[in-house]
This record gives structure tokens, C-alpha cells and sequence, in this order.
């Protein structure tokens, strides 16, 4: 049985907790998780919105559920039964897209949204992290963990659709140029290289001033 970590909730150790796994450790620009459906789908703002919410959708109440029962229940079976609880809570969230916001939006998405339940963000944080936390610091760092990633997928769709299609949001942007590469997996790469870069660049220097 894995050891509950020693927490003492107080509000500047949950402001660690939130800001580490927020940015200072961002699951995607510095531990490289969940970059597939980034990559795949994040190539309008709207798509990464709703990716953002189906994630948190799933992994803050995965999170929850394994920082209670995680210990109580044989490793080989916390990812099936996470993954089937994820599978119903998109079922369900794929219902509400196509019949109450926009069926064409559902319709670019259908492939990405299953995938979601199986997510490596998921995985990680609620079959790794928040099994050996209290339930206070698992859901801290899924709401964290969430908009960290959609932080990244919206920053990322939002420069893509402007590059590819001239508009944010499905709202042109009158411009005369555009770039349909952008909507290519390339282009997604090296905005998220370079998104690793310029947040390496900011923990350095806020590291030198701390340490003066």
C-alpha cells in the first residue's frame, strides 16, 4: 500500500501545489504529455476549448476517485475502471456537443473525443499522482493539471487557426495572408518547441532572482 504524502492544508502549500503543476512543471511544455491531441486536433480555438473541458471533465473527478480508492484497489485495476468511468463521462459530454452547441463541431471531433477517456494526462496524474495525495491536493492538482493543458492547446489552436484560416473563433481576422501549412502536425510542433523555450527561459530567470 503506497503512503499518503504529508500535507498540511494550508492555503501557500496548495498555491505550490496549483502553480507547479499549472506552469512551473506544465504537463505539456515540460513533461510532454498529452501533446497528441494537440497535435491532431488543435487547430481551432473552439476544438481546444472543448478538448480543455472534456479533459477536465474527466480528470478531475478520476483524480478525486483515486486519491479515495486508489489504495484500496489492485494497480491492474485502477486504469480499466478510470477509463471506463471516462468513457461514459465523454459519452455523455458527446451527446451534449452534437445536439445542444454544434453537430459540426462534434463532427471534427468524434475520433479525438474517445480518445480522451485514455488520455496521458489522465493516466498520469489520476493513476500516478493522485493515488499517493488526500483528495485536497488530488483535485488541486487536476484543476491545476487542466488548465495547464488548456492553457497550452488553446494558446496553440488559437495561432494555428489565425495562421491557417485567416480566423479566431470561426470570426475572420481580414487578413490577406494566410498559411494552410499551419493546420499541419508540423506547425504544431514547433509552436510547442518554441512555447517549451520561452517557459524555460522564464523559470531560469525567475530562478537567478530568486537566488540574488
Amino acid at each position: 500500500m503506497t503512503q499518503k504524502q504529508p500535507f498540511s492544508k494550508t492555503v501557500s502549500e496548495i498555491k505550490n501545489v496549483f502553480f507547479d503543476s499549472f506552469l512551473g512543471k506544465n504537463i505539456v511544455l515540460v513533461q510532454a504529455i498529452g501533446i497528441t491531441p494537440i497535435i491532431a486536433a488543435g487547430v481551432t480555438l473552439q476544438k481546444g476549448v472543448v478538448l480543455t473541458l472534456c479533459t477536465a471533465a474527466v480528470l478531475l473527478p478520476a483524480s478525486l476517485f483515486m486519491s479515495v480508492f486508489g489504495e484500496k484497489l489492485p494497480a491492474w485495476l485502477r486504469a480499466p475502471l478510470y477509463s471506463v468511468g471516462a468513457a461514459l463521462i465523454l459519452l455523455g459530454a458527446a451527446v451534449l456537443l452534437d445536439r445542444a452547441i454544434s453537430h459540426e463541431l462534434y463532427a471534427s471531433l468524434y475520433v479525438f473525443l474517445p480518445l480522451t477517456a485514455v488520455n496521458t494526462v489522465v493516466s498520469y496524474r489520476a493513476g500516478g499522482f493522485s493515488v499517493s495525495h488526500v483528495p485536497v491536493v488530488a483535485i488541486t492538482d487536476a484543476i491545476a493539471s487542466s488548465l495547464g493543458f488548456g492553457l497550452v492547446i488553446c494558446l496553440v489552436s488559437a495561432l494555428r487557426e489565425i495562421a491557417s484560416f485567416g480566423t479566431l473563433w470561426g470570426k475572420s481576422m481580414d487578413f490577406e495572408i494566410v498559411l494552410p501549412e499551419a493546420a499541419l502536425p508540423y506547425a504544431a510542433f514547433l509552436l510547442l518547441g518554441f512555447s517549451a523555450a520561452f517557459l524555460q527561459w522564464v523559470r531560469t530567470r525567475l530562478l537567478e532572482r530568486a537566488a540574488k
